[in-house]
């Protein structure tokens, strides 16, 4: 007797953290506020109005695409979760976006946070941005105006 494995129809390939996420009358997405891997905030705990992932994978298959995303903090505490479905229509191989925006999110420590993304069948994929804090800005110098 020979086992198949089957090939998930959905492959993660990029999560992108950014304060929000909007969609442009093109259907392009617009990523606002892109951090890198480090989130760099001014004071903890911090409300953020929304934390947006830009979940890019490839469809491997068109059908019904189910998703789940969710986000702890340093100490395992659920920051963030969110689940549903995207009905992917188009040639398989090709890259999809799941825009997730959620919040309000509550930053309570410096730390690793995590992400765990499961898309359709496929394996929980682990990823992780930092929350950093950093002294407050010193305002800019005003030059005075010429006479």
């Amino acid at each position: 007797m020979t086992s198949e494995r089957t090939s998930p129809a959905v492959v993660f390939q990029a999560l992108v953290v950014c304060d929000d996420i909007r969609f442009e009358n093109n259907g392009k997405l617009l990523l606002i506020g892109v951090y890198s891997d480090v989130v760099q905030v001014f004071k903890l705990p911090l409300q953020l109005r929304s934390l947006g992932l830009a979940v890019r994978a490839k469809a491997m298959a068109t059908g019904r695409i189910a998703f789940s995303v969710t986000t702890t903090d340093p100490q395992g505490n659920s920051v963030l979760e969110a689940s549903g479905e995207v009905n992917y229509e188009g040639e398989p191989g090709r890259a999809i976006w799941l825009p997730i925006v959620m919040g309000p999110a509550l930053l309570t420590t410096e730390g690793i946070y995590a992400v765990r993304i499961v898309l359709g069948d496929a394996p929980p994929v682990h990823e992780t941005f930092i929350v950093k804090k950093t002294s407050t800005p010193e305002p800019p110098a005003v030059a005075p105006p010429p006479n």
